[in-house]
């Protein structure tokens, strides 16, 4: 009992040999490489992507979500020179990337939209700060407050075609 308290662990990756080992090994270079692909990545693209695999001329990553697939397919050719310049012993020719499977998904809501909440007084509190800014400004905001307008008319008929017809349901 004494000498198993005193025996010394050590790590899978050491001197281990088997499929665990290897699975342990794999694990251990995968987050190295991890590290390095972020590191030729955008920051948005960072937490959305990770890499996989990167044998045989191809690199595959698993994507958030089908965005950044196409995000990735519009960068393949700058990331794949960075990925080349970094390592040279593994080059590759072309990215395989597919969407992250979930092993579960969350409840859908139940497709209901809220109306924008916009306060009556915002756009005509936008028309009246326009002569005091510059032109280019000026005209932003005046067609922010054209937009809120327009939304607000947008919210006051989709209620009011909802209520018609809960009326007419009645």
């Amino acid at each position: 009992m004494d000498d198993k308290r005193r025996r010394t662990w050590r790590s899978m990756t050491q001197g281990s040999s088997g499929p665990i080992a290897e699975v342990c090994r794999r694990g251990a270079l995968l987050r190295e490489r991890q590290v390095d692909w972020n590191g030729l990545l955008a920051l948005e693209a960072q937490d959305q992507t990770w890499l996989v695999d990167w044998s045989g001329g191809v690199l595959s990553v698993l994507c958030q979500s089908p965005v950044w697939i196409s995000w990735l397919r519009r960068n393949e050719k700058n990331i794949l020179k960075r990925w080349n310049a970094r390592f040279p012993e593994t080059s590759a020719r072309q990215i395989v990337a597919a969407v992250r499977p979930w092993s579960y998904r969350l409840p859908q809501s139940a497709g209901i939209q809220r109306a924008p909440q916009i306060s009556a007084e915002a756009p005509e509190a936008l028309r009246a700060v326009t002569g005091q800014v510059p032109q280019a400004i000026a005209a932003a905001l005046q067609r922010l407050a054209n937009t809120m307008d327009r939304l607000q008319a947008e919210a006051v008929t989709k209620v009011s075609a909802k209520e018609n017809g809960a009326r007419r349901s009645a």
